[in-house]
C-alpha cells in the first residue's frame, strides 16, 4: 500500500522513467564490455578513449533526467524539458511499464500529470481567443437529440450534462470551445483555429495521444470521470477545467455575464475576442 501511495500520480512515470535511465546505462555498460577486446586489437588506449565517451554521454542523459525532474517539482523551466518529455521518455516509460504489468491507463494517467507540471513551468500568458477549450462527445447526455459536435449552440443548456456550465464558462473567459467525436476531428480544429494554448478533457488515451500529436502547443490535460463506461455520459471535475484556464490566462477575473462576442470562423467553437484587460 505505500508503495502504490509513493507511485501515484506523476511519480509513476518518472519512475519508470529513471529506470529507463539504469537500463540505458546497462546497455552501454554491456556495449563497450562486447567492443572493447576488438578496440584494444585496434589501439591500445581506444577501449578507454570509448569508455569515457559513453560514460560521459550516460552522465549527460543522467543530468538531463533529473533536470527534467526538478524542473516538473519546483515549476521552473529549467531547460525545454517537454519535448524530450513527449518524444523520449513516455515510450520508454511505456515500453518499462508494460514489461512490469502496469495498465496502460495507469502510465498515460502520470504522464499527463508529468506533462501539466511542465507545461505550468513554461507557459506564458495567453489571450482568451487563442485559448481553446477541447472536449470529447460523450460528455454530452447520450440521449440529449441537440447534437453539438457541429455546433455547440445547439445546446440547450437543459443542465442534463456538464455541456451547459462549461458553455457558460467559455462565455464568461472568453475562450474558444470545440466538442470532438474522435482524433481526426480535434486535429482539424486545432489546424482551424490555430490556439497559442489547449485545456483538454478526455480519457487517457485520448489526452495522451492529443498531447503528443499537439506538441510544440502547451496542452493541459483534465482526464474525465466514466460512472457509464467509457464513451457514454461521461463526467468532468469542472473545477480542474476553471483551474487550466486561469493558469493560461493568469486568473483573469471572468466576464460578467452575457456570452462572448461572435465572429469567429465557425468550426464548431464558442467563444470570442480577447479579454482586453489582459496584460502582456
Amino acid at each position: 500500500m505505500r508503495q502504490t501511495r509513493i507511485l501515484r500520480g506523476k511519480n509513476l512515470f518518472i519512475f519508470l522513467s529513471f529506470l529507463g535511465v539504469v537500463l540505458l546505462g546497462l546497455a552501454l555498460l554491456g556495449f563497450w564490455y562486447l567492443i572493447q577486446p576488438r578496440l584494444g586489437e585496434i589501439y591500445s588506449e581506444l577501449p578507454f578513449i570509448v569508455g569515457i565517451a559513453f560514460l560521459g554521454l550516460y552522465l549527460a542523459v543522467v543530468s538531463l533526467f533529473i533536470v527534467i525532474v526538478l524542473s516538473s517539482f519546483i515549476r521552473r523551466d529549467l531547460i525545454s524539458a517537454k519535448k524530450i518529455t513527449v518524444r523520449i521518455l513516455f515510450p520508454l516509460a511505456s515500453a518499462i511499464g508494460r514489461v512490469l504489468g502496469i495498465q496502460s491507463d495507469e502510465i498515460r494517467g502520470s504522464f499527463i500529470e508529468m506533462n501539466n507540471s511542465l507545461v505550468r513551468t513554461a507557459s506564458r500568458l495567453v489571450e482568451g481567443d487563442r485559448l481553446l477549450l477541447l472536449l470529447p462527445h460523450c460528455l454530452q447526455n447520450f440521449d440529449c437529440p441537440h447534437r453539438v459536435t457541429a455546433e455547440v449552440r445547439n445546446c440547450e443548456r437543459c443542465g442534463k450534462c456538464e455541456i451547459a456550465d462549461l458553455l457558460t464558462m467559455c462565455d464568461s473567459y472568453g475562450i474558444k470551445m470545440s466538442i470532438a467525436t474522435g482524433g481526426t476531428l480535434a486535429r482539424r480544429v486545432i489546424v482551424e483555429t490555430r490556439p497559442r494554448a489547449i485545456v483538454a478533457v478526455a480519457c487517457e488515451r485520448d489526452l495522451t495521444g492529443g498531447i503528443q500529436e499537439s506538441y510544440p502547443i502547451p496542452v493541459i490535460g483534465v482526464l474525465n470521470d466514466r460512472p457509464h463506461g467509457p464513451c457514454r455520459d461521461t463526467r468532468v471535475d469542472l473545477s480542474k477545467v476553471e483551474g487550466a484556464i486561469s493558469f493560461f490566462l493568469q486568473r483573469v477575473t471572468p466576464r460578467a455575464g452575457g456570452p462572448a462576442e461572435e465572429g469567429e470562423p465557425d468550426v464548431a467553437v464558442c467563444g470570442g475576442k480577447s479579454d482586453k484587460t489582459l496584460r502582456p
